[in-house]
């Protein structure tokens, strides 16, 4: 019994971390992309996360061994669906679509991370956790279709991209809970780190950007720094660690609905209450219908502990 308290309070300390840190990045996310290409922000951001591990392998704090794991190939899948995938059909399929059709197949993120759990790891699903996934869905939907800013429109290129761009968030997901089995947290996400700094460096060489523009750019405004750092230091090393790790104790598809859920509901509120967006009854709403999802959630996840 105390061991399931312990456990709890870590993973409510882990949702936290993870839902404060995604459902605000996109403040800063917000103010970069304005000082600079998105490829280049995603090669800084990975950049910076991958050096951050290679100080903690230099010192000692983190060994990656990979030799003779049999999940393996899982960890290496876990870095190639996110951020690497993920990331760039999520850019073209926002660049091709409408912002209100990315926030709905966005929210099925934890659904197509059930169904592919069934089918490929042949997980189990009840009654508690079916029911949460379309709660939490259904409140998103309430708050983005009666929106007076919602639009669904896109070309069928955008459409497919925000489709794989699903599937590769809740493969990533799966991966993750695979890799657990033989590799920590901090291992899978250095591997992330690594993977993602190595494609997104890559792509901004091809595109004739110099390794060394981004921060150029960085330095020459400290509260663009300041918002880069929160992105690499907060929102990917320490939340992605915090995801993995998170992903240790509770199913995949469970684990994807609170998090996601979360993030959009503090999202929501930092965008109105920061960003100045606007709001009405479809957000209460939405909002609260949400938070009952997860709340559904939360029952489910006491029971695997």
């Amino acid at each position: 019994m105390k061991k399931q308290s312990q456990n709890w309070m870590l993973i409510v300390f882990l949702v936290a971390m993870i839902s404060f840190g995604w459902g605000i990045a996109f403040i800063s996310l917000a103010r970069l992309v304005q000082a600079m290409e998105p490829i280049q922000l995603l090669a800084a951001r990975w950049s910076i996360t991958a050096f951050l591990f290679l100080i903690l392998m230099a010192a000692g704090k983190l060994r990656v061994r990979i030799h003779g794991k049999k999940n393996v190939v899982f960890l290496f899948l876990t870095g190639l669906f996110e951020p690497c995938a993920y990331s760039i059909l999520e850019a073209w399929g926002v660049k091709l679509t409408s912002a209100s059709t990315c926030a709905i197949f966005v929210a099925t993120i934890p659904s197509m991370t059930l169904i592919l759990g069934i089918l490929l790891f042949h997980h189990r699903a009840d009654w508690k956790l079916v029911a949460s996934l379309l709660i939490t869905f259904a409140g998103v939907a309430i708050a983005t279709v009666f929106s007076p800013a919602f639009s669904l429109g896109g070309t069928r290129t955008g459409m497919l991209c925000m489709i794989l761009g699903v599937i590769a968030a809740s493969m990533y997901s799966l991966s993750s809970k695979k890799a657990s089995a033989d590799f920590n947290a901090s291992t899978v996400t250095a591997v992330m780190a690594f993977e993602g700094a190595v494609l997104f460096n890559l792509i901004a060489l091809d595109q004739g950007y110099r390794l060394d523009a981004a921060f150029r750019i960085l330095i020459t405004d400290w509260h663009i720094m300041a918002d880069m750092l929160f992105l690499a230091v907060f929102c990917a090393f320490a939340s992605y660690v915090c995801y993995n790790r998170f992903l240790q104790y509770v199913d995949a598809a469970l684990g994807n609905n609170v998090v996601s859920s979360l993030s959009t509901v503090i999202g929501v509120v930092a965008g109105i209450v920061i960003m100045g967006d606007l709001w009405g009854w479809y957000t209460v709403v939405g909002m609260a219908v949400t938070l009952a999802g997860v709340w559904l959630s939360t029952l489910r996840m006491r029971e695997d502990l």
